[in-house]
């Protein structure tokens, strides 16, 4: 997914480690909409607007985080 969104290559995504910041890795708030689009196609869930922050999808405990939020909404 990350891969689609932030066009880099698979390499560079797999030594992301759980707190590093994505904006260093291209991330922009129009990417911040992909990605939330994506997850929430990929996990059945609905984000709200209250959440489609950049800082929410900053890195990737923070995008475990939200989505796990959202699971247990569900």
């Amino acid at each position: 997914m990350l891969e689609r969104v932030l066009k880099q290559g698979r390499e560079v995504l797999e030594s992301i480690g759980p707190d590093d910041d994505l904006i260093e890795y291209n991330l922009n708030s129009i990417l911040v909409v992909e990605l939330v689009v994506e997850l929430e196609i990929a996990f059945g869930i609905e984000i709200d607007d209250d959440d489609l922050l950049t800082e929410n999808v900053s890195t990737l405990r923070r995008i475990q985080e939200l989505v796990g939020k959202y699971q247990q909404i569900k």
